[in-house]
């Protein structure tokens, strides 16, 4: 048995070694005359180089969650000798656009929609290679206004925060590495690579994020809240303790990958209500009017009569609120509850036109209220030296010559929240934290008791489970033939210890209790279910 036993291992070892042998034989042939075939082999492979790659880098929310680069696009590399006039119109049917490239070998097609039928036909008809990357934008892209848009040329910002932080978001002249056979054929399996033109090979080309202070969550549904109203506008939260931009939303909203359909529509979906529309503030900039009282020593106790309709200094005034007969005798608080321009328009004879105007300066108004942000404009305060003492009770009550943006009132809304300090809203996390007071926090906190009242009896009285202050407004604007109401509502929600400035216009609307008022008790629910 032993020697059995010893006899096959022997057979094995033996089998071993002429393996072996064999192997080493043949790794000899190849290495000796197989060498110069191997080689050409090698160098019939080369790599094709295609430039027009998207690899800007991206624009998050606080959370690190993107804002853009969130969805997904399909390249198509077809060689020309295999194209044709029905390639295009295949290209074309799946909304694919033909992007830049080094290479006059290759057609190369970008697309965020697939089609399975299609993308067959250009794999088994035309050779396609096709690979799945991530898109810049969605063609319902969040806070498109915010985010802006690029050049599709040449990928450079153009507007927003794109243009803003061109510099930093900017790729390196990025390109695609593939490789291909001796015959042009793309090889498939590889995985592609993206390289920085500047010193080729060394890096990824993308350039560095961007973190906003946006909230996705917030965003989304304030641009749902808006879009479900049917009507446009704008709208904007903030952290009433840092001036953090939380929300910013324009409605109608547009596409970004397709920005010439709307130049050459020529509408005003690519302008950013938020900070470059300016509208008539109405009613809501009674709260600079009662700042304004307050600071000139009339107390918020004062007595004045209201009989519904009124004519001050040549202006006729009406309170469309007010029953018949008029709100009657009534003081600072009640007025501002139920929004009566009689007793504003008077309070404003007493304060004087000088005096508003430099309130209305202190908290915001008439300059930009974000540093280098792109196109904001100022909005328009009446000048002091050209103005009657009739524009006084206009201005006394929004109206007038007098335009707002919604950040400002936004802004404006924030000092009161915020017991009378101005902080410069941000966009960027660790943007500027500059405080400084324009307003007593005593008389700020009276303010406050105003828009409490606005919310328990007045013009913005619902079922209110969360502690909230406000303001409505309704602007008329327009020709005597044609006006239109362009209808706010700016305030704000304490919850946890911490403050939520919710400011929201609706242009061409009813007012601003009918058709802004809903928008901001959305938000209300939204974030208290955070």
């Amino acid at each position: 048995m032993e020697k059995k036993y010893s006899k096959r291992v022997g057979m094995l070892f033996a089998s071993f070694i002429v393996v072996m042998l064999l192997l080493a034989s043949r790794v000899l042939y190849i290495q000796i005359f197989c060498h110069d075939e191997l080689e050409t082999m090698a160098t019939s492979q080369y790599e094709v180089l295609i430039e027009g790659m998207d690899t800007r880098g991206m624009i998050l929310d606080r959370n690190y969650m993107p804002l853009t680069g969130g969805t997904s696009q399909y390249y198509y590399f077809i060689k020309k000798e295999n194209g044709d006039n029905e390639l295009m119109a295949l290209t074309h049917q799946m909304g694919a656009k033909q992007i830049a490239n080094s290479s006059s070998q290759y057609y190369v097609f970008r697309t965020e929609s697939f089609d399975e039928n299609t993308n067959d036909q250009l794999k088994d008809r035309y050779d396609a290679y096709v690979f799945k990357s991530s898109a810049r934008y969605a063609d319902d892209q969040m806070a498109c206004h915010l985010i802006g848009y690029l050049n599709e040329d040449e990928k450079v910002g153009v507007s927003g925060l794109e243009l803003l932080y061109q510099k930093q978001l900017k790729a390196d002249d990025s390109m695609l590495s593939l490789w291909a056979d001796a015959g042009g054929n793309i090889i498939k399996g590889e995985v592609p690579k993206v390289y920085s033109a500047e010193g080729y090979g060394a890096g990824n080309g993308l350039g560095k994020g961007v973190v906003t202070t946006i909230d996705r969550r917030i965003q989304y549904g304030l641009e749902r809240s808006l879009e479900e109203g049917g009507k446009t506008g704008a709208g904007v939260v903030m952290d009433g303790d840092t001036g953090e931009v939380l929300a910013w939303a324009s409605s109608p909203t547009f596409n970004p990958n397709d920005i010439a359909s709307y130049l050459a529509a020529g509408n005003d979906c690519l302008i950013n209500k938020v900070n470059q529309g300016a509208y008539p503030p109405g009613s809501v900039f009674k709260i600079v009017t009662a700042a304004a009282a307050l600071e000139k020593g009339i107390s918020p106790e004062t007595q004045i009569e209201c009989k519904g309709k009124d004519t001050v200094e040549g202006i006729q005034l009406s309170c469309a609120s007010a029953p018949d007969g008029g709100h009657g005798n009534i003081d600072m608080y009640t007025a501002m509850a139920v929004s009566c321009n009689c007793y504003f328009a008077k309070i404003g004879e007493k304060i004087g036109f000088e005096e508003i105007i430099k309130q209305a300066e202190l908290m915001g108004f008439g300059k930009e209220t974000m540093e280098n942000y792109p196109e904001e404009t100022r909005g328009n305060l009446p000048n002091i030296e050209s103005s009657g003492v009739w524009d006084t009770s206009n201005i006394s009550i929004g109206q007038g010559e007098i335009l707002a943006t919604p950040i400002q009132i936004a802004q404006m809304t924030s000092i009161i929240a915020r017991g009378g300090s101005y902080v410069e809203p941000s966009i960027i996390i660790g943007g500027n934290t500059t405080v400084h007071h324009v307003l007593s926090e005593e008389r700020a906190k009276i303010i406050e008791e105003m828009m409490a009242d606005v919310m328990e009896y007045g013009t913005g009285a619902k079922d209110w489970e969360t502690d909230v202050w406000g303001k409505t407004g309704t602007a008329e604007a327009g020709s005597e033939k044609e006006t239109q109401n362009y209808c706010w509502f700016t305030g704000y929600c304490r919850l946890d210890e911490k403050t939520y400035v919710i400011t929201v216009m609706i242009e061409d609307g009813k007012s601003g209790t009918a058709d802004a008022l809903p928008v901001f008790k959305d938000m209300v629910e939204l974030i208290s279910k955070m």
